[in-house]
């Protein structure tokens, strides 16, 4: 937001201090200056005001025009390529010697396209007043040729850029800021008089009638009218300051409701009264599809949950966001309604979201507005346009405040507590007198307690972000500066907490990273619309009362949906390469409890070699790899048996799917797995569905798993050490013709119990299924390492272990030996 130095400086004194050190002080109590700006610049005497006497076509191009111009005492041939240079205009003229502002460049005798020029005619944004350059700046024609321009145009202005957080809406003023500066500095705040012009005629509330048909949406709405508006110039004074804000000047009336917004931090809305059928304004909510052209000419479609203001016939304006065209201000206008209302913060934001429009009213009303501002706001507006206008106000005002209590909030503080967080031994004036400085009050029956420790404060309807104790205490630090705290290091006393779960999670991450993966961070927060992609059951969900903004309006209840977007997103910008990528996180549910768990998403397989990542993976084969990295996490991690529980018969069944772990909306239920440690369900595995996938234009699949990681580090990671082995090993590969039925798990089992403690490795390295393989049969191929800690190992011993492992494996699950 952007504050000229001068506009502040009428609602509180600091003409005596420097812009550093303003800067310094709005800086450490708590609102960030993101940029210092210099608006205008102190012009030489090689600027003066320049008359043009001519303006013609240059003969060699078509942008260009060869003007004759009078700077008081010659004439001056200057070639100008601004549009609306035209004779008998009075602008400024940069002379041969003077130095542009904006640019730094000096103005030299010069030859443009074969015709010579002697100076340049300036815009407001080569003279460093605005960033218009769409023509020449035109100057009073009152004005003598040659008066210097450093006479005529205002002395350069200090605008501070500063950055309000989100439950600062009451910064989002001049006022709001020139409160703060009045706490800060000590300084009384100057506030303006509003003197409404003596009204006549009949009454507001029978020129129009106002029914508020969404009090939800809308609490408070108020109009004022004003007849026989004729046309004015806005003052200058008034366009300058809201130039230096970066608003364009439109009309008298519109710039002075966008004026009292900048001023006080209420959106108003001027309409052309004579516009509204049957002179009534309904707030109510849109039909579904209801269409309205906005300001900027942009026709739009509504939706039954957005808030429109109405007249009997159709909606003039999107509430809160932007007026439509068919009641704007025109120049022949003459009669005027004045807007003022308070509209709910959660669906401005949702209407200007789904719209697509950022306006400076939509801005503030999505951080809340002052309810207690409507009135004010409206009087001051009616008040500026009667004083530069000839108009009459009617009599009172149409308010219609479907608020249920007004009541003023009050917090109790504890001041003993105050100095605790704080960590300064302020005394009880100092710290009441920094709360009064901010507008609180002492509430009327406020119970001081023992040796004055608690008191208790009204707090200002201005002040919406101030709700708990913690809060006043915050306000206290800030004012007596946050610079002023000193560091102290806190005193270390020996902890009885037990850190090996801090290890655990630390062995998870460095596990995950020697696997390939990357360690993404999301927030916990994110918005309904993510999850219901991922999981259209919302049973589990907290929703915030309160959120930052509808972006932000859900607490996770699962990581997946985060996951999987950044999963996607970086898949779609790397398809040669797999993406492979997890997150411990918190998750919370709706009965207000949190717990950690892990998730990972990845693309392309896990461990094929280089040279084989362009051949297609398959959905197996993407299952396959996750639950590989799942198994080799539960090995590093020494957790237990990992298995999984089939959705639709897939893999080893080794238990039924739970109703808690069923398939999420996102993901394929026939590649969807419920994730078993030591039979014990702890989380889910699956493939997304070929829709999520299609957003990024993926082809490969994407793996997701997401597990409870309190079972997974349950058990320390702290291995024990064995014995460097002593006698060499024996290799033995084994290749098997298995029916479709047999799985790999249940040749591992007999192997291993065939084979006997000699057997220290056992490896699947190859399946094959083709034309040879009668009965939909498979090839599997095996490595066997046998290898004892007593003795070398015979062939003869090894043999026999062998003979045992294709003799039980013909018994039990009727696997033969291929035939190579």
């Amino acid at each position: 937001m952007k504050i000229p130095v001068s506009w502040l400086n009428e609602y509180i004194d600091i003409s005596d201090l420097s812009v550093e050190e303003l800067a310094k002080k709005i800086t450490f109590c708590g609102i960030e200056v993101e940029g210092v700006e210099t608006v205008g610049a102190a012009l030489s005497e090689k600027f003066v005001v320049g008359e043009i006497l001519t303006a013609e076509k240059h003969p060699g191009a078509d942008k260009l025009q060869v003007c004759t111009v009078f700077d008081g005492a010659e004439k001056l041939q200057i070639v100008c390529g601004a549009p609306n240079a035209a004779a008998g205009l009075k602008v400024p003229l940069a002379k041969i010697g003077a130095v542009v502002p904006n640019g730094g460049f000096e103005i030299k005798r010069a030859k443009i396209r074969g015709v010579e020029s002697f100076g340049m005619l300036c815009s407001a944004s080569e003279l460093a007043m605005s960033s218009d350059h769409s023509g020449l700046l035109v100057l009073d024609p009152a004005l003598a040729a040659g008066t210097p321009v450093r006479d005529v145009l205002p002395p350069p202005e200090i605008v501070f850029d500063l950055e309000i957080t989100w439950n600062r809406s009451d910064c989002l003023s001049i006022i709001g800021i020139a409160r703060e500066f009045s706490a800060v500095l000590g300084r009384p705040l100057k506030m303006p008089s509003v003197e409404l012009p003596e009204a006549s005629g009949k009454p507001a509330s029978e020129f129009v009638r106002v029914e508020i048909q969404a009090p939800d949406l809308c609490p408070r709405y108020t109009a004022r009218i004003l007849t026989g508006v004729q046309k004015a110039e806005t003052p200058a004074w008034m366009k300058r300051r809201l130039e230096l804000c970066g608003v364009r000047p439109l009309s008298l009336a519109v710039d002075v409701t966008n004026y009292v917004m900048l001023e006080c931090g209420q959106p108003l809305h001027a309409f052309d009264f004579n516009q509204l059928a049957d002179r009534a304004i309904l707030v109510r909510r849109a039909a579904q599809g209801e269409k309205i052209t906005t300001l900027d000419n942009v026709p739009r479609t509504l939706t039954s949950e957005m808030l429109v203001i109405a007249d009997a016939q159709r909606a003039v304006a999107v509430a809160g966001v932007m007026g439509a065209a068919n009641s704007e201000i025109a120049e022949t206008t003459g009669d005027i309604l004045i807007e003022s209302a308070t509209f709910a913060a959660p669906s401005v934001k949702a209407t200007a979201t789904a719209l697509g429009i950022r306006t400076e009213a939509s801005h503030r009303f999505e951080r809340t507005v002052d309810p207690e501002l409507a009135d004010w706001a409206s009087r001051r507006a009616a008040a500026l346009i009667a004083q530069h206008t000839a108009a009459t106000l009617a009599p009172g005002v149409v308010d219609v405040d479907c608020r249920a209590t007004t009541a003023k909030r009050e917090i109790t503080l504890r001041l003993k507590r105050a100095r605790e967080v704080i960590g300064l031994d302020l005394d009880a004036k100092t710290m009441v007198d920094y709360l009064l400085a901010l507008g609180l009050t002492i509430a009327p029956d406020s119970h001081r307690g023992p040796s004055n420790a608690i008191e208790t404060f009204s707090i200002p309807s201005w002040r919406n972000d101030l709700e708990i104790e913690a809060d006043l205490i915050e306000e206290i630090a800030r004012l007596h500066g946050l610079d002023a705290i000193p560091d102290t290091l806190a005193p270390a006393i020996p902890s009885a907490l037990d850190d090996t779960p801090f290890h655990a999670q630390a062995a998870c991450r460095e596990t995950l990273v020697s696997l390939g993966f990357a360690e993404a961070v999301h927030y916990s927060f994110l918005s309904k619309q993510e999850l219901d992609a991922f999981d259209s059951c919302d049973k589990n969900r907290l929703v915030l009362p309160n959120p930052v903004s509808a972006d932000y309006a859900v607490m996770r209840d699962s990581l997946l949906p985060q996951l999987l977007q950044t999963t996607g997103r970086n898949a779609a910008q790397l398809p040669e390469s797999p993406v492979a990528l997890f997150e411990i996180g918190r998750v919370f549910n709706v009965a207000r409890t949190e717990t950690t768990r892990l998730a990972l998403a990845l693309t392309g397989p896990a461990g094929r070699k280089p040279l084989d990542m362009r051949r297609a993976v398959s959905n197996d084969e993407a299952l396959l790899s996750m639950k590989g990295v799942l198994e080799a996490l539960a090995a590093k991690l020494r957790a237990g048996t990992l298995t999984l529980a089939a959705h639709g018969g897939r893999l080893s069944p080794a238990a039924a799917v739970r109703e808690d772990t069923r398939p999420p909306a996102a993901l394929q239920p026939a590649f969807t797995f419920t994730i078993l440690l030591d039979e014990k369900p702890v989380g889910i595995l699956g493939l997304a569905k070929p829709k999520i996938l299609h957003q990024w234009r993926l082809s490969a699949s994407i793996a997701v798993a997401e597990i409870e990681l309190a079972p997974l580090l349950a058990r320390p990671a702290t291995p024990r050490v064995q014995p460097v082995p002593r006698f060499p090993s024996i290799r033995r590969d084994l290749a098997l013709v298995a029916s479709p039925g047999v799985c790999h798990g249940d040749i591992e089992n007999v192997i291993r119990e065939a084979a006997g403690p000699c057997l220290t490795r056992l490896q699947l390295f190859d399946i094959y299924v083709g034309k040879e393989m009668e009965g939909g049969k498979r090839s599997l191929a095996y490595a066997l390492e046998f290898r004892s800690p007593e003795k070398t190992l015979t062939d003869v011993e090894v043999n026999a272990a062998f003979g045992r492992i294709i003799q039980s494996l013909g018994e039990k699950l009727q696997v033969e030996l291929r035939d190579l």
